[in-house]
């Protein structure tokens, strides 16, 4: 006997895929439903798209205040050089920084 001869042996209880239970009807759409789910969806990514946008935004501040205050400490005003144009380029620099 094969397994392809159960198929068809006469009592129609049992579908191609061996199921005694006979299929169920299909649900009609609901379009209210389908909103509500789009809507969430749209809501759950602006979340996300916020929440990683604002980690972004702090992690670059971290960055430029770290930056600056590697930027100030290295370009400190120490000691003059005894050239007069350096001198005045590292206060530049150091008035641009903001130090």
């Amino acid at each position: 006997m094969d397994a392809r001869d159960s198929l068809d042996d006469g009592s129609g209880a049992e579908d191609s895929i061996g199921s005694a239970k006979p299929l169920k009807p299909r649900r009609p759409r609901d379009p209210e439903r389908t909103k509500l789910f789009l809507l969430q969806v749209i809501a759950a990514g602006a979340v996300a798209t916020a929440v990683g946008a604002g980690i972004t935004a702090w992690e670059t501040h971290q960055h430029r205040v770290t930056d600056k205050a590697l930027y100030c400490t290295a370009y400190a005003d120490d000691s003059s050089s005894g050239d007069a144009e350096y001198d005045k380029q590292q206060q530049a620099l150091r008035d641009a920084l903001d130090c």
